[in-house]
């Protein structure tokens, strides 16, 4: 029964909706005892410090892979920039057959000086031809020696020179005597005289905005002329041209 004076608690505050028959309990903490839940970050630098090597560990491990990775790409674009140029070359190749260049022997002259010690100069002029009338040919640079009875007696360099498509032309190599005069069998006044012209040229192919790599042209002209005088006439010549593609 209750008491006199006092009202009843329950029958004055009905319970909230929805919760019939259910007590409901308000906890209140003070701020200082708040307790948040710390961000991943945070705890990947606690452990990091907790355990500097295996951290260290990982970020090399991760530089390793990230070089590897870096590695791989850079060797795929080269092979396929390697694959690409190969099968343009062979097509090049396959579809045009680049030939090396053709020589005849035009004329040759000796300079001697009036001094007996002075090495001689010798000019031979030469056309080269160009036989591919669908490549371009350049020459780079080029060894050439001439001999006398299979012995050395002059040497030079072969010009710069640029050839289009079945262009011939005419020039002139410049060769130096490698001793201070001509072997006696040379100077024979007007008895005609059996020398050998022999070249070691590097050559490019080119066509249409391509360009191989320097190729091998070994060239050997054996003739005869008159005479090593003013009147130099070439009587024969025969001039053989091999050329190594690779």
């Amino acid at each position: 029964m209750p008491m006199e004076g006092h009202a009843d608690v329950s029958a004055t505050f009905p319970p909230p909706p929805g919760h019939h028959g259910a007590d409901t309990y308000i906890v209140q903490l003070p701020k200082d005892q708040v307790y948040r839940v710390p961000p991943r970050e945070n705890a990947l630098i606690v452990e990091q410090y907790r355990n500097p090597a295996t951290a260290k560990k990982r970020r090399g491990g991760c530089c390793c892979c990230c070089s590897r990775r870096v590695f791989l790409t850079v060797a795929l674009i080269v092979v396929a920039i390697v694959a690409v140029v190969g099968i343009t070359l062979a097509t090049l190749y396959f579809i045009f057959s680049p030939s090396g260049p053709k020589f005849t022997v035009s004329h040759v002259a000796v300079n001697r000086n009036k001094s007996s010690r002075a090495a001689p100069q010798y000019e031979v002029s030469l056309r080269a031809r160009n036989p591919n009338e669908k490549l371009a040919i350049e020459y780079q640079d080029g060894d050439v020696s001439l001999l006398f009875d299979d012995t050395k007696v002059a040497e030079g360099k072969f010009p710069t020179l640029e050839q289009g498509r079945g262009e011939a032309s005419e020039v002139t190599v410049e060769l130096t005597g490698s001793s201070g005069a001509l072997p006696r069998r040379m100077n024979g006044g007007d008895a005609a005289v059996d020398l050998k012209l022999e070249m070691k040229l590097a050559i490019r192919i080119r066509t249409a905005g391509l360009e191989t790599w320097a190729m091998r042209s070994d060239v050997a002209c054996e003739f005869k002329v008159s005479a090593l005088g003013n009147d130099t006439r070439v009587l024969s010549q025969q001039c053989d041209t091999k050329f190594k593609q690779y």
